[in-house]
């Protein structure tokens, strides 16, 4: 069994929220780790990230990858640029082979 967490990392946890830290950066500080700050955080009604909406690869952002692939781009590089991962582009290129 876990150990639960201090009323002040709690307190830390959501005033660190507040403020705008990451949740890396504030299961840092609590002392906990990421799904910790998470698991509290949805618990209080708090959604991280993009708010719950899916975002939707479109045509611009594979064009915007294969140019940058083109141009020698590290897939790393570009699952950071544009926030997919290459599996995401990858399997999008099949798609559309196969329906070719």
């Amino acid at each position: 069994m876990t150990a639960k967490l201090s009323p002040d990392s709690i307190g830390l946890i959501f005033t660190m929220n507040a403020a705008g830290h990451c949740a890396e950066d504030i299961a840092d500080a609590a002392g906990c780790s990421y799904p910790t700050i998470v698991r509290y955080l949805n618990a209080a009604g708090i959604v991280l990230g993009n708010k719950g909406r899916k975002r939707e690869l479109t045509d611009d952002y594979v064009s915007m990858a294969l140019g940058m692939r083109a141009n020698g781009t590290k897939w790393d590089d570009i699952e950071a640029h544009i926030g997919f991962c290459r599996q995401t582009f990858q399997t999008w290129i099949r798609v559309q082979r196969a329906q070719q």
